[in-house]
């Protein structure tokens, strides 16, 4: 049984219709659900039924590599291979990418991506979680073992076996828990204790005695039970411990990572921004952020996030005035998805600068990262709130700072570095923040906020 998180497995019962569950009516209309339309993680087949499937296909995520790290911008097709390379890893949520890299120079021999089979299980940290607790923890590691096995197999296939390949993996804590095969029921839960948040040592692959695919993982370190080791990666790929200026690290994803400070002093929180950025209703989150900016301009949304009629119960098929050949569809459901991750992520930047004690003013540079980040209009983002306007000149595209901080914690010192990190940072815990919930309801509204958002 699912939870009806992402709302894609709609199924429409013929004839023995179940009747239906509250959730299901955030994503059907009431003529649908009368037509039959459920979701079919949310009911058993108890009595004869018929039905049809009607899935929503799940949006095409494309998988960033691409990462601010200096390199010779030459690749393994055209460049001499040195006998010496790391293997660095991203283990997200939705993705896992890869890439081998010279030790001496840091250029990007290889790569390797795909989607993170843990999907099966949920699109979310919470669900992978819930499974785990629910008796397939071993399936879940299982399949990711399998996974990056095989990412492994290809890129030391491409760049040449080493004996002993150095290999360092930045996930977020209950990535990085499931694949070392340790408990995860702390993390689901108040007061949300990781068993540990120290480097470890993972040996993966070796399935039906294959020796030669097996291979010795070490997994970075996290900062907090929501702030993992791939947020640890992302401060040491941008350097902000070695700045001056104020900067923050916004990270958008199935969860919005936030990190503000300089070398002086780190704060971290964790926002809970569920599918919204990644896509509903089989279209891409930059897409979605993109046409309800339109919408607002057309006068078809107003800033409450109410659709006008008769688009409120069915939802519109809008076409992008970008990309004239593209179509999104857009429901209710999807604009307050959006209403709601914004408003979270908003909140979490102003209660960080209340704990800096800082205006936006002080903000010397802004870095969003991640696939998410990497394909986000600012524009847009500023237009509906996601981002203080005063802060979007002062934005910039990072990429996958998870892939290349993996890299740069076992090259040159990066292990010291990542340590005086964590000495410096301190995690804040949005729910136990004075005036955090009434914050969060006043940034619900989509439209620009101006330089006062802070006060």
């Amino acid at each position: 049984m699912g939870i009806g998180n992402c709302g894609r497995c709609r199924v429409r019962y013929l004839e023995g219709i179940p009747l239906p569950e509250t959730v299901e009516r955030r994503f059907f209309s009431p003529e649908e659900l009368r037509d039959g339309m459920r979701l079919a993680c949310l009911h058993r087949v108890s009595a004869p039924c018929r039905v049809t499937v009607e899935f929503v296909q799940a949006p095409q995520i494309q998988i960033v590599t691409e990462t601010g790290f200096p390199s010779t911008g030459e690749s393994a097709a055209g460049a001499g291979l040195s006998s010496a390379y790391r293997i660095a890893v991203d283990l997200g949520t939705t993705t896992i990418a890869m890439q081998a890299r010279d030790a001496e120079d840091g250029r990007v021999l290889a790569e390797w991506k795909q989607m993170n089979p843990q999907r099966r299980y949920g699109s979310d940290v919470v669900s992978r979680i819930r499974a785990a607790e629910a008796g397939k923890a071993g399936m879940l590691k299982a399949c990711v073992d399998e996974a990056l096995t095989e990412g492994l197999r290809s890129l030391t296939g491409t760049c040449g076996r080493l004996p002993r390949p150095e290999i360092f993996l930045a996930g977020n804590s209950a990535m990085e828990h499931l694949l070392a095969g340790l408990p995860v029921d702390g993390l689901g839960r108040y007061p949300f204790s990781p068993v540990t948040l120290e480097e470890q040592k993972v040996r993966i692959g070796g399935r039906q005695g294959m020796e030669t695919d097996r291979y010795d993982l070490t997994m970075l370190p996290g900062i907090s039970a929501f702030v993992g080791a791939d947020v640890l990666a992302g401060i040491l790929a941008v350097g902000m411990r070695r700045k001056q200026e104020m900067c923050l690290l916004i990270d958008l994803g199935t969860n919005g990572e936030l990190v503000l400070g300089n070398r002086d002093r780190l704060f971290c929180t964790a926002t809970a921004a569920g599918p919204a950025f990644e896509g509903r209703s089989g279209s891409e989150g930059t897409d979605m952020i993109a046409v309800i900016g339109e919408l607002l301009e057309a006068g078809i949304l107003d800033e409450t996030g109410l659709l006008a009629e008769p688009w409120f119960s069915a939802g519109i098929d809008w076409k992008r005035r970008e990309l004239p050949g593209k179509r999104v569809h857009v429901s209710q459901e999807d604009v307050r998805a959006i209403q709601m991750a914004k408003a979270a992520v908003f909140s979490g930047i102003c209660m960080l600068m209340r704990a800096c004690g800082i205006g936006a003013e002080e903000i010397g540079q802004v870095w969003l990262a991640g696939g998410f980040g990497y394909f986000l209009d600012v524009q847009k983002a500023v237009q509906i709130g996601l981002l203080p306007s005063s802060l979007a000149e002062r934005t910039k595209a990072v990429g996958n700072t998870s892939l290349a901080g993996a890299f740069l914690y076992g090259w040159r010192g990066g292990r010291e570095e990542a340590a005086r990190i964590r000495r410096i940072c301190t995690s804040v815990n949005l729910a136990e923040q004075d005036g955090f919930s009434e914050m969060y309801l006043s940034h619900l509204n989509l439209h620009r906020e101006d330089e006062t958002f802070f006060q």
